[in-house]
């Protein structure tokens, strides 16, 4: 698996987890990173890291909003982490990938655990999206 691959994989686990707790704002540090990502690349410091590198990058793309932001010496903190209106856009966009469904916030209501190739395509998809409509912002 490529490292961006990876980076889609720990989007799509990331938006899942969110998706499950509504609007409600939740903290994430790096024992949800643990909990969260299932299957990790690497020792527990660069699962942690790469957690927190995809939480940055969602944030600054508007996806997600957090209340604070605090990293310290081998951790971080993002608290108050919740969707954004355009977070909920791209989780309910109708994906063009006939195995993610209706849209994301779908596939990850099903019954049953996703594997690791679907939140891959989640996470592709949603970095898809936000760099086509960058590119139709410049275009």
């Amino acid at each position: 698996m490529s490292t961006i691959d990876y980076h889609y994989e720990t989007m799509g686990r990331i938006l899942s987890h969110l998706i499950h707790q509504g609007l409600k704002r939740v903290d994430l540090d790096d024992t949800d990173a643990m909990e969260i990502m299932t299957e990790r690349h690497g020792d527990e410091e660069e699962v942690i890291q790469t957690f927190a590198d995809v939480l940055h990058w969602m944030l600054s793309e508007g996806l997600i909003r957090a209340h604070s932001v605090q990293e310290f010496e081998g951790g971080y903190a993002f608290s108050g982490v919740q969707l954004t209106s355009k977070g909920i856009a791209v989780i309910q966009a109708k994906p063009n990938d006939p195995e993610l469904g209706e849209s994301i916030e779908k596939k990850v209501d099903e019954k049953g655990d996703l594997d690791a190739s679907a939140y891959t395509k989640i996470g592709s998809f949603v970095g898809g999206l936000i760099g086509g409509a960058t590119q139709a912002l410049a275009g």
